[in-house]
């Protein structure tokens, strides 16, 4: 009988992540085939409103800056107001038939948007009316007779925009628990870090294949694209995914709640600044520099498309050096320390966001160094704070801290797009960089005069003291645990040493240690 209980049955596996036995490996293939797909979809904005705005709505190149920030906050507008009840229906409802949806919702508006003239047209929306809302919209309602050309259209643009972000927040955050669902805690980083990297690639095949394709064949191609990407990501969904809810679902706090938690402990503090802050660099860099070369087009005789594609070159070198450069952020956080990388990163990224700033036109050779050390300052900021919220976060609240932490990067977003906008067109398009590095700035400015009183908090926070132990533990064997984020130390406790029972072991050593984490696969 003993012998039979420890022959171990064969274990299906998907790029090292176990599959449970009520899945398959198809179904976590286009868990993040759909992940990739959904990061077009989002990214995708960037390269085809500037051109969209300026060839087909045609507003005024006077407010450019402006309508196209609050264009692309539709998404984050819509996040903010539906994320939260999407979570709720998710549970109720299952995450499969809400992404399906909202796939189906992304296909349909996509293409509504290319016609958004047409749609105004035969909508019969006043002109006047039209005109106030658009020119009130870009802090300008005494200037709405400069809207009256384009009002109408615009106005539906906006609308359909706001529709195409509730089918994002419809997709993008069931794939997100999709892997919660699928994966086991012991393989959750490694599913989690799928996911960023189909995100990432999803960028990145933007800006590197589909903008030369909009440069060949024109803006309205591009929207056909949309479509068709969202159609298959609605097939796959039908045929490639199934539902995998847990029993018990795990109870969370509002984010008020939230608030109150972080606001006594610093560390926590810091990494809601930093996401609010830092989150917001790859949607203002994509979406000011792209919308800055548009609007010069005609002055370096080149078409929208070209320009698009030109002003895309800076966002696929700094992708490409973000994932180079990702592990040894990953390195340093873990070596040199959370708080040292972070602050690093700050004062990297706010010297990038200047240099773009005071750039003298968005196809300098100063970009390529600039977007290069943003690259770098996002990369480490967004890492940097997610393991420190981790680290300091209070048992049983890691899932509600980080949910939070999440929520701050559309506020973060409105609000660098709304006031960036507003500085693109008053001032010139390199303020709405340097109104950006400058937040940075202040930011890492007060990371570093706190950075003791971060590092005395956290040290309490992770102490070792605060666990409760009921065997003897080997002095080596406790120290391994401080490389286990605080908020998981309790359960790798009583998991090693429930190990260590089932095995006869008197005591954790080491060597105990290396076996429990084999068993668990790591």
């Amino acid at each position: 009988m003993e012998e039979q209980k420890d022959v171990k049955q064969p274990v299906k596996k998907f790029a090292g992540i176990e599959v449970p036995p009520d899945l398959t490996k198809k179904n976590f293939f286009f868990l993040y085939f759909n992940t990739l797909l959904i990061g077009l979809l989002m990214v995708i904005p960037a390269i085809l409103q500037p051109a969209f705005l300026k060839d087909v709505i045609k507003v005024s190149m006077d407010f450019f800056g402006s309508i196209n920030g609050l264009l692309q906050n539709m998404s984050q507008i819509a996040t903010l107001l539906f994320v939260g009840y999407v979570g709720i229906l998710s549970d109720r409802t299952g995450r499969k038939i809400l992404a399906i949806i909202g796939f189906i919702v992304l296909a349909v508006f996509y293409l509504f948007f290319l016609y958004s003239n047409q749609i105004a047209a035969a909508l019969n929306l006043s002109e006047g009316f039209s005109a106030t809302i658009c020119a009130t919209l870009s802090f300008a309602p005494a200037r709405a007779a400069e809207f009256s050309d384009f009002g109408q259209g615009l106005l539906t643009a906006y609308f359909i925009r706001l529709i195409i972000g509730i089918g994002l927040v419809l997709v993008y955050p069931q794939f997100i628990t999709m892997v919660g669902d699928y994966v086991a805690e012991k393989d959750r980083g490694k599913g989690m870090a799928f996911n960023g990297m189909m995100m990432g690639l999803g960028s990145l095949l933007i800006f590197g294949i589909v903008a030369p394709i909009g440069k060949k064949s024109g803006v309205e191609v591009i929207f056909y694209i949309s479509v068709a990407i969202a159609l298959v990501g609605a097939f796959f969904t039908i045929v490639g995914l199934k539902d995998h809810l847990p029993e018990k679902k795990a109870e969370k706090k509002g984010l008020l709640e939230i608030l109150k938690v972080v606001n006594k402990k610093l560390p926590l503090k810091a990494t809601y600044l930093c996401s609010l802050i830092t989150r917001a660099d790859i949607v203002i860099i994509a979406t000011f520099l792209v919308s800055w070369a548009v609007k010069l087009a005609d002055q370096y005789n080149m078409t929208s498309e070209a320009a698009t594609l030109k002003g895309s070159i800076p966002m696929i070198v700094m992708g490409l050096f973000s994932l180079i450069i990702m592990p040894v952020v990953g390195i340093l956080i873990d070596k040199w320390g959370r708080v040292p990388t972070i602050i690093l990163s700050l004062f990297m990224g706010s010297l990038g966001l200047i240099l773009i700033g005071l750039s003298p036109n968005p196809f300098s050779g100063l970009i390529f160094p600039a977007v290069i050390l943003a690259g770098f300052g996002m990369a480490g900021g967004i890492v940097g704070a997610n393991t420190l919220a981790i680290d300091a976060s209070p048992k049983g609240l890691v899932g509600s801290v980080m949910g939070g932490l999440n929520t701050m990067q559309p506020i973060g977003v409105l609000f660098f797009m709304g006031i960036g906008g507003y500085l693109f067109d008053t001032f010139g398009p390199g303020w709405a960089f340097g109104l950006k590095g400058a937040a940075t700035l202040v930011l890492a400015i007060w990371m570093f005069t706190v950075r003791g009183r971060i590092a005395e908090e956290l040290k309490e926070a992770t102490s070792l003291d605060n666990l409760t132990f009921t065997m003897e533990w080997e002095d080596e064997a406790k120290k391994r645990l401080e490389k286990v984020p605080a908020a998981f130390r309790e359960a790798a406790v009583s998991g090693a040493e429930e190990y260590a029972r089932k095995h006869s072991y008197d005591k954790i050593t080491p060597a105990v240690m290396e076996e429990y984490k084999k068993e668990l696969g790591m």
